[in-house]
C-alpha cells in the first residue's frame, strides 16, 4: 500500500505541475506515516532510533515544503541561500542521530571500528566532492561567503550521512534488507544533493538526469525500509561478523581507495586551486592519515584480543575436554555454533549445525524454541526468555537422558553472541532420588505405602474440603493375635503372614484404594472419593470374610483374625457421621485418630469385626485418657490401696495367708474395681509401677503382722502381670523388697496367669521364673484350667501352687462331670508335687467337697471378702477358725 501510494505521489508530481507541492507532501508524510506504523507494528527495542529516523524525515518534508512555497522546485531553481537552507542543514543531526543510535548496542570493539571504516570512506568522498565541485567554484568571484558556507555544508554532511548510513553493514548487518534499504536511501540524497551542488555551482550545466529522482528514492527508501518485519533487528546487536571480518580483502581495497582520494587530489590540483583549497585537501589528507592510522591501532587491539582469545579458548577446550557436561553454543536464532566434546560424545550425529531446540523432546523442545524466538522477535527485550531447567534430551543412541539444563545470556559478548547451553547429564542421580523416595515411601517387607507414603497421599489427593463432592475414608486394620504367631512360630512366620495379609487386602480393594503397611501388624486402607458412603462399609466386612480363609505360609496354612475401624470424611448421607475438620476440611492426623478410636473399640469387643467412629468414642478416648492420667498420679502419690481377701486351709479352716488385690478411690469417680483401671494399666505400661507399688505395700504389711505372730506367720499372694515377668530388673525389684521388709522369702508367693506361661519356649520368662524360685519366693500359677498352657510348662517351669479357677469351683456341687474335672486336675498337681488352691469357694457343700478331693487350701467370699488393712490384720490376729459354722 505505501508503495502505491509513493507512485502515485510521484507520477502526480510529474504529471501535474500545478499540484507538485501537495504530491511531494503526501509522498514525504506518507514515508513519515510509514516509519511510525511499523513502530508501532513491530516494536523495535529500542524504537528511540526509528523514531528519531521519521522525525528527521518530517523536517526534510518541511523543508521542500518552505522551498516550494518560495518558487523553487524538487532538485533546484529557486532561491539560494534561503530559510529552507537552515532546516535542511537541521535535518543532518538528526538523521545522523538516528543512525547512531542503530549501532549503539554494538559491541564496543566492533562499533569502534566499522566507525573509523565509515568516517574515512565519508572524509574520502568529502574530499572528492571538494576537490569536484569547490575547488573550480574558488575562481567565481560571484558566490558570496554564506553560499559558499551552505555548499560546503552539504558536501560534508551528505558524506558523512552516507558514511554512517555504511556503518550499518559494516558491522555485521549484511542480510538486512531495511539495512540495505536506509544505505540505498543515503546514497540517493549524497546523488541528488551533490547534482544540486553541481546546479547551483555551474548554472549553464545540463540538469541531473531523472530531477527528482535521488531525492524520491530517499523518501521512498528510507519509509519501505520501515515496512518490513526484520526492521526491529536494526537496533539489535548483530548476529554475523563485522564486513571487515567477512571480507577482510574487500575492505583493506576500499580503505586504501577512500584514503587515496585526497593525496590523488592534492596533486590533481595543486596548480589549478587556490591557497585555501590546498589546505582543505591537505587537512582531508592528515585526517585521513589519523583515521587510517586509529583504524590500524584499533586493528591491532583486536588481533591482540583475538589472539588471547584464542589462546584462552585453546586452554578452555583443554579443560573441558574431559568435562562430563555438555556445553553448546547456539547463535541467537537457535542455531548450533559449538560443542564440547561430552556434547559430541552426547548426541552424536544429531548435534550438527542445526537448530538445538531439535536436542530436546516434548514440550522442552517447544519451550526451547519459544526462548529462541523471544530472542530474536519484536519483544526480545520486554523480559528474559522462560528457559526450561529440568529437561528431556534425545542421545545419539535413542535413548532420552534427563538433564538439567544451565542457560547463560552472552549476546552482548562478542566472542560469542548467542547463548550458551550446560548440559548435566542427571538420568542416574535421578533415578537414585525416585528409588530413595519410594523406599522412603514404601513398606520394605509388603511393597504397600508406609505411614509417611499415605500422608502424603492423604495430604496430596485426599484432603476433602468444601468443594469436593462426595465421601472416602481411612480404614485401619489390626491382626488380632498376631504376637503369639511370632512368638510360638517365629519371626520369620510372622512375616510371611504379614505379606500374604497385605495380599489379601489388595484383592478386596478398588482399584483407586490405596493400602498401606502402617508398622507391626497394623494396615490401613484409603478410600477415594466417591458417591456411595457405604463403600468402607462393604470392603471392611470382605475383609473380615476374607480372614475366614487359611493364609499360605512355609508353616502351613494358617488362619488370622483381624479388627478394622474406619473414619469417613466428606458430605454423608442419612445417619453417616462423618469425622469433622476445620473450615470443612479433614486434616489426616484427625483422620487417623478417628480410625483408631474406632479400631480401639472393635479390638475392645473381642476382635473379629468391625467398627465405625462416631462422635461416643471420641468422649470415651477422652474418659480412657482422663482415667490414664489419675492412674499416673494416683500411683506416684502412692494414693492407691490394698485389700487383703483371706486364704484358709481347708482341714484347719485356719487363715494360711492372704492374697493383696489392688483398690484406688478416684477422686471424682469414687471406689474403682481392678476390672477398670488394671486392664488400662496393662495396656499403657503402668501396670509396671502399679506392679511395683502393690508388691511393695503388701509384703510391707504382712512383714508387719507376722513380726505380731512369729510363731504362725502367713503369706501374702501377690499377681504378677506378664510385662512384669519380662523385664530385666523384675528379679531385683523383688530382691530390694525381701531386703527392706525382711520378710522370709518362702512367705511371698507371686501368682502368674496361665498367658504368661503361653509359651514354654519363652526364655525370658521361664529365666525370671527360675532367678525367683531360687530367691525363695513361691510362684502360684492363677486360674489355672482357664487358659492355653501346656502340661509341659507345669514340667518346665518352677511353679509351686496351682490354683483352681471359681469358673470349676462354681459348678462342683451341680455337675458330676465337674467334679470329675477339678479331681482331675488336682491330681495333676497331687502328681507333680505341688499344693493346690480352690478360688471362689462361697459355700460350706463346696468346702467340703473340695476338702474330700484334696484340696489344700481355699480362697473366696465364704471365708471372707477384700478388707482393709486393719480389718485384715484384726482377723489374723484373732487366730479364729473360717468360717463359722452354721452351729456357731
Amino acid at each position: 500500500a505505501y508503495l502505491l501510494v509513493a507512485a502515485a505521489a510521484i507520477a502526480c508530481y510529474e504529471l501535474a505541475p500545478a499540484g507538485q507541492m501537495v504530491s511531494w507532501a503526501v509522498l514525504g508524510l506518507a514515508s513519515v506515516a510509514t516509519v511510525l506504523v511499523g513502530v508501532a507494528r513491530y516494536r523495535p527495542r529500542p524504537a528511540l532510533p526509528w523514531l528519531v529516523l521519521g522525525a528527521a524525515l518530517l523536517v526534510e518534508v518541511v523543508a521542500d515544503l518552505v522551498y516550494q512555497a518560495l518558487g523553487g522546485s524538487i532538485g533546484g531553481n529557486g532561491p539560494f541561500p534561503s530559510a529552507a537552507d537552515a532546516i535542511y542543514l537541521s535535518f543532518y543531526p538528526i538523521a545522523i542521530g538516528a543512525l547512531l543510535g542503530f549501532v549503539r548496542r554494538d559491541a564496543p570493539e566492533y562499533r569502534r571500528g566499522t566507525l573509523l571504516d565509515a568516517l574515512i570512506v565519508a572524509v574520502g568522498i568529502g574530499a572528492l566532492s571538494w576537490g569536484v565541485f569547490s575547488v573550480p567554484s574558488s575562481a567565481q568571484p560571484g558566490l558570496g561567503a554564506l553560499t559558499r558556507t551552505i555548499l560546503t555544508a552539504y558536501l560534508v554532511l551528505d558524506p558523512l550521512l552516507f558514511g554512517l548510513a555504511l556503518q550499518l553493514p559494516l558491522a555485521g548487518r549484511l542480510r538486512s534488507l531495511p539495512v540495505h534499504l536506509l544505505l540505498l536511501g543515503a546514497l540517493a540524497s549524497l546523488y541528488s544533493d551533490t547534482y544540486f551542488a553541481v546546479t547551483e555551482l555551474h548554472p549553464n550545466w545540463p540538469s541531473a538526469p531523472g530531477e527528482i529522482v535521488g531525492y524520491a528514492a530517499f523518501y521512498v527508501t528510507w519509509g519501505l525500509a520501515a515496512t518490513l518485519p526484520s526492521m526491529a533487528q536494526t537496533v539489535v546487536p548483530p548476529s554475523g561478523r563485522p564486513w571487515a571480518l567477512v571480507a577482510p580483502r574487500t575492505w583493506i581495497a576500499l580503505l586504501c581507495c577512500a584514503a587515496l582520494i585526497s593525496p590523488v587530489l592534492l596533486i590533481v590540483n595543486a596548480y589549478r586551486s587556490s591557497p585555501d583549497d590546498t589546505q582543505v585537501l591537505a587537512g582531508c589528507c592528515i585526517t585521513l592519515f589519523l583515521l587510517v592510522f586509529a583504524r590500524l591501532v584499533q586493528a591491532m587491539r583486536a588481533w591482540q584480543r583475538t589472539t588471547l582469545r584464542r589462546e584462552t579458548q585453546a586452554y578452555l577446550r583443554t579443560l573441558i575436554a574431559d568435562a562430563q557436561d555438555a556445553i553448546i553454543l547456539a547463535s541467537m536464532d537457535g542455531r548450533v555454533r559449538f560443542s564440547s566434546d561430552s556434547g559430541r560424545r552426547l548426541f552424536g550425529a544429531r548435534l550438527g549445525r542445526g537448530p538445538v531446540a531439535a536436542l530436546f523432546t516434548g514440550q522442552d523442545r517447544e519451550r526451547v524454541a519459544r526462548g529462541f524466538a523471544q530472542l530474536t522477535g519484536p519483544a526480545q527485550q520486554e523480559q528474559e526468555p522462560d528457559w526450561p531447567t529440568a529437561v528431556h534430551v534425545e542421545a545419539g543412541d535413542g535413548r532420552i537422558v534427563r538433564a538439567e539444563a544451565r542457560w547463560s545470556d552472552l549476546r552482548q559478548d562478542p566472542t560469542v553472541r548467542g547463548v550458551a547451553l550446560t548440559l548435566r547429564d542427571v538420568t542416574e542421580e535421578r533415578r537414585l532420588e525416585e528409588e530413595l523416595r519410594r523406599q522412603a515411601l514404601t513398606d520394605s517387607l509388603t511393597g504397600l505405602m508406609n505411614r509417611q507414603g499415605l500422608l502424603r497421599k492423604m495430604l496430596a489427593e485426599y484432603t476433602v474440603g468444601p468443594g469436593r463432592p462426595g465421601a472416602g475414608g481411612l480404614l485401619m486394620i489390626d491382626l488380632d493375635d498376631f504376637k503369639e504367631i511370632n512368638d510360638t512360630l517365629g519371626h520369620p512366620i510372622g512375616d510371611e503372614v504379614l505379606v500374604a495379609f497385605a495380599r489379601r487386602i489388595l484383592e478386596h480393594v478398588r482399584p483407586e484404594d490405596a493400602a498401606a503397611r502402617l508398622g507391626g501388624d497394623e494396615f490401613a486402607v484409603l478410600t477415594a472419593h466417591g458417591p456411595d458412603p457405604f463403600v468402607l462399609e462393604l470392603i471392611a466386612q470382605r475383609l473380615i470374610e476374607a480372614c475366614e480363609e487359611p493364609l499360605e505360609t512355609s508353616a502351613g496354612p494358617l488362619r488370622v483374625a483381624a479388627s478394622l475401624g474406619f473414619a469417613t470424611f466428606g458430605q454423608l448421607s442419612g445417619a453417616q457421621e462423618a469425622v469433622p475438620g476445620p473450615d470443612g476440611r479433614t486434616d489426616p492426623d484427625t483422620l487417623m485418630r478417628a480410625a483408631d478410636l474406632a479400631l480401639y473399640a472393635a479390638k475392645a469387643e473381642g476382635g473379629n469385626r468391625w467398627r465405625r467412629y462416631h462422635s461416643g468414642l471420641l468422649d470415651q478416648a477422652v474418659r480412657r485418657a482422663e482415667l490414664r492420667s489419675a492412674l499416673e498420679e494416683a500411683i506416684e502419690r502412692e494414693t492407691l490401696s490394698v485389700a487383703y481377701q483371706p486364704i484358709v486351709y481347708l482341714d484347719s479352716r485356719q487363715i494360711a495367708g492372704f492374697e493383696a488385690l489392688a483398690r484406688w478411690r478416684h477422686p471424682t469417680l469414687g471406689p474403682l474395681g481392678p476390672d477398670v483401671f488394671i486392664p488400662l494399666a496393662e495396656e499403657t505400661g503402668q501396670i509396671i509401677e502399679l506392679g511395683r507399688l502393690m508388691l511393695r505395700l503388701a509384703v510391707r504389711q504382712v512383714a508387719q503382722w507376722n513380726a505380731l505372730r512369729p510363731g504362725a506367720p502367713c503369706f501374702i499372694g501377690v499377681n504378677v502381670s506378664v510385662h512384669q515377668l519380662r523385664r530385666e530388673d523384675f528379679v531385683d525389684v523383688v530382691r530390694d523388697v525381701l531386703a527392706d521388709t525382711g520378710i522370709d522369702p518362702q512367705q511371698v508367693v507371686l501368682e502368674v496367669t496361665e498367658t504368661a506361661l503361653l509359651d514354654h519356649d519363652d526364655v525370658q520368662v521361664r529365666e525370671r521364673l527360675q532367678a525367683l524360685s531360687n530367691l525363695g519366693v513361691a510362684v502360684a500359677l492363677d486360674d489355672f484350667g482357664t487358659g492355653y498352657a501346656s502340661l509341659i510348662s507345669l514340667h518346665d517351669m518352677p511353679i509351686d501352687i496351682i490354683k483352681v479357677d471359681k469358673s470349676f469351683t462354681s459348678r462342683l456341687t451341680t455337675s458330676e462331670r465337674m467334679r470329675r474335672l477339678v479331681r482331675g486336675l488336682l491330681a495333676i498337681g497331687d502328681a507333680m508335687e505341688l499344693s493346690t488352691m480352690a478360688e471362689g469357694v462361697e459355700t460350706w457343700e463346696q468346702h467340703e467337697q473340695l476338702l474330700e478331693l484334696g484340696t489344700g487350701a481355699g480362697q473366696g467370699f465364704l471365708y471372707g471378702r477384700p478388707l482393709a488393712p486393719e480389718d485384715a490384720a484384726a482377723l489374723w490376729l484373732a487366730d479364729l477358725p473360717l468360717p463359722l459354722s452354721e452351729s456357731e
